[in-house]
Parts: structure tokens; sequence; C-alpha cells
């Protein structure tokens, strides 16, 4: 047998490097085969680790809304992950929760009963349509309410006030809000909502 036949069967222990003298010195693990080609990702921790931000942790939601405070015997205010504003009996309701809540549900009568129970649902209500500007409360008003429960239970703010930054007619709704209750909890915080056609108060 030829040294150069002997040097081949060496190649599966050794590894290519031994034909073809072309290693490099890295000793990083190899790239799997479907990640060849792929642009900074592989073995690192850029995209890989930390994918797009699809939700957060303190408080806010995507759509902009961000609160914080206390809730009474619902204690700190959770992040907001939905939030919606209707147009009802001559009013502006905005509603924010911190349970998955969708325009068909407020089409509902009395839909807080139904909302996932425990959750917190902070409610803005002001006189007409909404409009860039200044609302005190009162006489407007920012409640709170546990979902899975009746709208009697809801608890309304003593003082406060709350700030419209945009005001779509049929569309978007964005601002800020801060108020106080009874027993020295408060909330504060900004707020986006978009519209629901036929919504319902809670």
């Amino acid at each position: 047998m030829s040294i150069r036949s002997s040097l081949l069967l060496l190649l599966p222990v050794v590894g290519v490097c031994v034909a073809t003298e072309a290693c490099s010195s890295s000793t990083s693990a190899p790239i799997a085969s479907g990640d060849a080609g792929s642009s900074g990702t592989s073995g690192s921790s850029g995209d890989v680790m930390h994918p797009p931000d699809a939700a957060t942790t303190d408080g806010s939601s995507a759509g902009g809304t961000a609160l914080t405070g206390k809730l009474g015997a619902l204690g700190d205010v959770k992040p907001t992950v939905s939030s919606l504003w209707i147009s009802n009996s001559g009013e502006t309701l905005v509603y924010m929760s911190s349970a998955p809540l969708t325009c068909e549900q407020l089409k509902t009568s009395r839909w807080l009963g139904a909302a996932t129970a425990g959750s917190q649902v902070i409610e803005i209500v002001i006189r007409g349509a909404p409009k860039v500007g200044d609302v005190a409360v009162p006489p407007g008003e920012v409640n709170f309410a546990q979902g899975g429960k009746s709208s009697s239970y809801e608890v309304n703010a003593d003082s406060g006030n709350i700030t419209f930054t945009k005001a779509e007619a049929t569309g978007v709704v964005e601002g800020t809000l801060s108020a106080s209750y009874a027993g020295g909890d408060t909330v504060s915080g900004s707020f986006h909502a978009d519209f629901c056609a036929g919504g319902q108060g809670y």
C-alpha cells in the first residue's frame, strides 16, 4: 500500500484538513448544513438569542399602553395586553385589559362578567367624542374593575387628569392619564387604543 493510500485511510480520523491543508485555527463548532449561507446568526448570540420584541413585561403592550400603579385588592397594575375604545350613549369609553379582550367581546352587553376571571380592566370615560386636550377627573372617569365580576364592583377615581394627544373619530386614540383612589392607590401612564364599532360599556 502506498503512502498516499495510507493517508487517505486516515482521513476519517484526522479530518479533511490533512488532505486539503486549508484548516483554520478556529475551534468553534461546525455550522449545521441548514445554516450554511446564513449571515451573522450561526455561532453567535445575536438574533438567535434575542428574538424580536413581541411582548414586554414592564406594563406595556405593543400598542403603546404603559401603566403603573396599584388597583386596590387587584394589586399592582399588570401589563396591558388589549386596548380598545368605543362610542356609546354619547360617551367615549377606553378599555385597557390585562387579559386578551376582543372587539367581538365588547359587542356583548355586560361583557365584564365573561372576561377572564381575575383580570384587571381599567376604564376611561369622557362625555362626547374624543378630542385632543385635557379632561379633569371628575367629570371624566378613570375606573377599574375585575374581569369575571359585575361592573357593580368597579372602583371610581376621586381625582386625576386625562389628556388626549391623538383622537381619530373611528381610528386610534392616544394620551396619558393619572388618577387617585380612596386609600391612596393610584394609576398613571400612557394609553393607545383602537376603535371598536358597536362596543358596549362593561
